[in-house]
């Protein structure tokens, strides 16, 4: 049986806690299916980090050893071996974590538990694999691109365009250099093989079938899940209210829109705009089962094609009604007009919910498609052969 190495932040793995979580969860349970022993381990990158045990209960089944670190960081001083480490060597100019004693660390749990290979999870569990030169190869899963995001999130000053430009080389340089990359976003997985000149797997986040527990609505709710701590959940739904929310309200006075997942990292503009009337924020639910109808109409209105969707399966899963951006579900080729309404732009979004709303039989039809093609894509089941059979070629 062969040994994989899974470097992982250290935070709670689970298929539903975040975005994130779910990747990670969905990958174990693949490893684990697919016949690969796995040895995880759980880095603590800063003082944000805290490694605690029940963050790992829900894998345990899928998991051989679980292990933590505690990354040694060592600040860099101004001076001539700077520059040149922003010249010659970007990553260990802007990631502090890149250095001797930490190298040695990962060489020693290498040896120590005879990997065959390491799956690195998000940046920065790959940049440091990848800079320690390891004799193994090292597979990193891709979530979003770093540099696409951070010119996003808000206005760059000169220093921001700078450190940016300096993390896309970054980026761009590593997946050229590692064994090979896997990404749930379709659109992404291309761009890593144009850029590496490599083959890359498409793999979507898997979940568990579950069959909804409560009944379709008389009339459906709006929904958005996901916590405010994501870019695009944050943005997006930001945007959806300036752009979508009054005009909606003015066609049908009754609607309520109920905003899954904690909003604490929400800006202080989308903390106002959500007191609201007809918006019932439900904070993080931890069983889904006790809020999700089938038949509701669930937002996705992120305007951008980075990262990849992973509360959309979770939609289909439960029988809700996908209506999103175009852009937004690029990462998934599987998302088309036929299991969702997809709309060019917000001021489309606005006049597709309002006739959405009130037609029963379409939204029965959209859920009823939406089904099928979880089944059919984003289940363990559905993806475990071309995970396992990609592993094995680059194991040999």
């Amino acid at each position: 049986m062969k040994k994989i190495g899974f470097i992982v932040n250290a935070d709670k793995i689970s298929s539903n806690a975040h975005g994130g979580a779910s990747v990670l969860y969905s990958h174990l349970e693949l490893l684990h299916k697919a016949g690969f022993e796995v040895i995880l381990l759980a880095v603590l990158w800063n003082e944000q980090y805290v490694y605690k045990e029940e963050d790992y209960i829900e894998i345990l089944p899928f998991v051989k050893q679980i292990h933590q670190y505690k990354t040694y960081i060592k600040p860099q001083k101004k001076g001539f071996l700077r520059l040149k480490n922003a010249l010659f060597n970007p990553a260990k100019f802007e990631y502090y974590f890149v250095n001797k004693k930490n190298t040695t660390f990962l060489h020693q749990f290498v040896k120590e538990h005879k990997l065959d290979a390491i799956i690195a999870e998000w940046r920065w569990a790959a940049i440091w694999s990848w800079q320690s030169k390891l004799t193994i190869p090292v597979i990193y899963s891709h979530h979003d691109w770093e540099y696409k995001l951070a010119l996003l999130r808000a206005k760059p000053s000169f220093n921001k365009h700078f450190h940016t430009f300096q993390k896309k080389r970054v980026e761009f340089k590593m997946v050229k250099e590692v064994a090979s990359c896997i990404s749930g976003s379709i659109t992404e997985t291309a761009e890593i093989e144009k850029i590496s000149n490599k083959k890359a797997l498409y793999i979507p986040t898997t979940y568990q079938k579950i069959t909804p527990k409560l009944s379709a609505n008389k009339t459906p709710n709006l929904v958005h899940l996901g916590g405010m701590g994501t870019t695009a959940n944050r943005l997006g739904l930001e945007r959806f209210l300036d752009v979508c929310w009054e005009d909606i309200k003015k066609e049908i006075p009754n609607i309520q829109l109920k905003i899954i997942g904690n909003i604490n990292r929400a800006q202080p503009s989308l903390q106002k705009k959500i007191q609201d009337k007809n918006i019932t924020c439900l904070g993080f639910v931890a069983d889904l089962d006790t809020v999700m109808h089938p038949q509701d109409i669930h937002i996705v209105p992120w305007e951008y094609n980075t990262g990849t969707r992973t509360r959309i399966p979770v939609v289909l899963n439960y029988e809700q009604v996908l209506v999103a951006t175009k852009t937004a579900v690029q990462c998934y080729p599987e998302i088309t007009s036929e299991n969702s309404v997809l709309c060019n732009n917000l001021s489309v979004m606005t006049p597709k919910i309002i006739n959405l709303y009130s037609n029963k039989e379409r939204l029965y039809l959209l859920a009823k498609k939406g089904k099928e093609t979880f089944m059919n894509t984003f289940t363990t089941q559905s993806q475990v052969i071309k995970f396992q059979d990609f592993l094995n070629l680059i194991l040999g």
